[in-house]
């Protein structure tokens, strides 16, 4: 299960690295709505499409309410908000230095989790945080 785990990490590395590459070259010729209007379509249409032909649409009447408004807050938040300015940062910043500080997203999951989840402290935990911190600010300078 973890080689698994491991193989699918490697191709979103993937696909997450390649992805800004097409963004950057994309935006140079697009307004930044007009993108993201065209990603945003393009992926609903794949999903819808493959959640119709799943047979998986009977699932939705027995959804947790509680859980779809998570996970709505969760699409505001990455799918809208996070995709504008990621696409804002993007066309007007170099991509080399744009991605790697997005990339640093986990820090403020880890400071969330701790805050609100409880979740503990360790020291590898606290090496990892600071020298994202440290990889941030070099490559904001």
């Amino acid at each position: 299960m973890a080689r698994q785990g491991f193989i699918y990490a490697l191709i979103v590395m993937i696909c997450w690295g390649l992805a800004p590459i097409f963004a950057k070259a994309g935006l140079a010729k697009l307004p930044l709505m007009t993108a993201i209007v065209f990603r945003n379509t393009f992926i609903a249409i794949i999903f819808l499409s493959a959640f119709l032909m799943s047979g998986q649409l009977k699932t939705l009447s027995t959804c947790n309410m509680g859980s779809v408004f998570l996970i709505l807050i969760e699409a505001l938040l990455a799918g809208l908000i996070g995709q504008y300015f990621y696409y804002k940062a993007v066309k007007v910043w170099e991509a080399s230095r744009v991605v790697p500080i997005v990339g640093a997203y986990p820090l403020v999951s880890f400071i969330i989790a701790v805050l609100v989840l409880s979740e503990k402290v360790t020291l590898a935990k606290s090496l990892g945080v600071v020298f994202v911190v440290i990889g941030v600010g070099l490559l904001g300078i």
